[in-house]
């Protein structure tokens, strides 16, 4: 039996009101996730213009020394080729090829080869001391190679001590065959001294390496790292493409992660590499996000407080109108519809049935000699009275669509779609004989339910009818029921009412 209890308001608003919530809290969150991108996007431009200045800045300098180096080696080259040379003293001849030659502090000395490795020409010294670097790569790199032009060599310990990187070129005989070859060595020193002026993070490193990966001197400086390989660095497949660039990698001397930016030296095969952590790349970017974040998260917080909050006044709003709505379709006394639901589903199941041209039934019961008995008993004993009528017709009626209401002072109505005349006719008998069972356990009581008289009509709605004739027909059946001798169930005619 359906109590008709129906919200007068859209179920719909506490999900709305949730969901407004979370566009709301998906709005704050990607505002400020979006800050928070830029935030870090421009934090690590910033980084990455400044390496770029920094990288950019050494290899200019390192690229000057060198040129200057080189230059001084190729008027050495040429004044070697001068027959005359060879006719002057060891000391004059020292002083014609060298006096020229750079001298800066960053230069140890530079070294005339001959064809067999061994030290012809000291600019240092008159006399030429008994060296063979024969086993050295920048010999060996002119030796098998005509046309190397400038060679820049791995790092190499001198018997002082000093760690040296020596530039060299390729000395030919006039036949074009090796002759030897002449060197300047620089001290790893100078790019310390170099490094050195400028400022890093602490984890912060700036290396200078060649273009096959070996490292001449990285900061902060250990002598480790000295010739150490880079062949396994992700940049290393970047220098033999590019001039310039910038790259994210994990270091595979340190296994710190960080941005590189890396700049070729001139048109020489050394590459400049500054690499800045990212931890201090983004150490301001983490301040700011767990500020904005925290404050993000209160916003959140907030909002779902208030959501929460309304959504849970929105319930109990609709859930007492749902209660006050149900009352005002319930019969306070029985707990069945009242009159007016009554009205309502009587008309739109009658619609229904016409448009399906199905039967619908209707029941019509009254308490027998109600009025003797309230004046007898009491009005409170005829308030139970019903009460007890109320319960066996809800017990009776099992459907969904079935409705059960107090019509009016003793008198019940029962509602059945798509019922025939037959069925509903043992609808009703099913609630006369529970009433009669009800009465049959009270033979002990003072107050004993009366029994009940019940009209049954039924039919398939047609032109000319309407749900007004269906009561009338009911209630006159139950007329006939009462006329009959009361505790029974008529059926109204049926060859008049149904339609064919």
């Amino acid at each position: 039996m359906p109590s008709g209890n129906q919200s007068v308001h859209p179920r719909t608003y506490p999900k709305r009101l949730i969901a407004l919530g979370v566009v709301i809290t998906l709005g704050f969150s990607t505002v400020f996730g979006y800050i928070l991108w830029d935030m870090a996007r421009r934090d690590f431009q910033e980084a990455l213009d400044a390496s770029t200045n920094l990288v950019a800045s050494i290899q200019g300098d390192i690229s000057r020394n060198i040129e200057l180096h080189d230059s001084s080696l190729q008027s050495v080259v040429d004044e070697l080729r001068r027959y005359e040379l060879n006719k002057v003293g060891p000391e004059l001849r020292r002083r014609i090829l060298f006096d020229h030659a750079t001298t800066t502090k960053d230069l140890d000395a530079i070294l005339v080869v001959d064809r067999d490795g061994d030290v012809t020409m000291d600019s240092r010294l008159a006399e030429a001391p008994a060296v063979n670097y024969s086993q050295h790569d920048f010999f060996q790199a002119h030796q098998e190679r005509a046309y190397f032009g400038l060679y820049i060599s791995r790092p190499w310990l001198a018997n002082n001590g000093e760690y040296l990187v020596s530039v060299s070129r390729r000395i030919s005989n006039s036949d074009g065959s090796f002759a030897g070859v002449i060197a300047a060595s620089i001290k790893l020193s100078y790019f310390q001294d170099l490094f050195m002026k400028l400022h890093f993070g602490p984890h912060d490193v700036l290396t200078l390496a060649r273009a096959d990966g070996t490292v001449l001197i990285r900061l902060p400086f250990s002598v480790a790292t000295i010739g150490a390989d880079l062949g396994k660095s992700k940049g290393l497949s970047q220098f033999s493409t590019s001039n310039a660039g910038w790259y994210q990698a994990t270091s595979v001397l340190d296994a710190v992660k960080r941005l590189f930016v890396f700049h070729r030296v001139g048109d020489y095969p050394l590459i400049v590499i500054n690499g800045r952590a990212l931890d201090s790349v983004y150490a301001n970017w983490w301040k700011e996000a767990w500020l904005i974040g925290s404050l993000v998260l209160m916003l959140c917080a907030l909002n779902t407080v208030l959501v929460i909050s309304l959504t849970r006044e929105l319930a109990r709003r609709i859930a007492t109108e749902d209660k006050l709505a149900a009352m005002a379709r319930t019969d306070s006394l029985t707990g069945l519809c009242n009159r007016r639901q009554l009205d309502e589903v009587v008309e739109s199941e009658w619609r229904r049935s016409a448009r399906l041209k199905s039967p619908i039934a209707f029941l019509m019961i009254d308490a027998d000699f109600f009025k003797a008995y309230n004046d007898q008993l009491g009005h409170q004993a005829g308030d139970r009275a019903l009460v007890a009528i109320a319960g066996c017709i809800a017990a009776s009626t099992g459907r969904t669509a079935d409705l059960s209401a107090r019509y009016g002072g003793e008198e019940f109505a029962v509602l059945l779609p798509g019922e025939s005349i037959e069925g509903a006719y043992q609808v009703a008998e099913r609630i006369r004989l529970n009433v009669q069972s009800l009465r049959s356990a009270q033979q002990n009581q003072t107050e004993i339910t009366p029994t009940i008289s019940i009209g049954v009509a039924s039919m398939i709605p047609k032109a000319g009818l309407n749900h007004a004739d269906l009561i009338n027909a009911a209630d006159a059946a139950l007329y006939e029921a009462k006329r009959k001798g009361r505790n029974r169930t008529e059926m109204a005619p049926g060859v008049r009412l149904v339609a064919a």
